[in-house]
């Protein structure tokens, strides 16, 4: 659904008027950022270890098998 003029003019309304919105959108916001920086500590934190197993030289011998897991349960 495509906002017109007046609908913008009414969400900017209510944006400015209501402290409830605007402690929502700003938690929002915030929550975003905490989710967006989790992900990119546990990339680093993934490739930290991805690196480690190659510099040991054991990787050669580590197998994973995602579905044998499954299916024991």
């Amino acid at each position: 659904m495509k906002k017109t003029g007046r609908d913008n003019v009414l969400s900017a309304w209510i944006k400015r008027l209501s402290p409830l919105h605007r402690d929502r959108e700003r938690r929002l916001a915030l929550a975003g950022h905490k989710v967006s920086l989790s992900i990119r500590r546990y990339k680093n934190v993934s490739k930290d270890i991805q690196d480690e197993i190659r510099n040991n030289g054991f990787a050669e011998f580590l197998i994973y098998d995602r579905g044998a897991e499954d299916e024991q349960h």
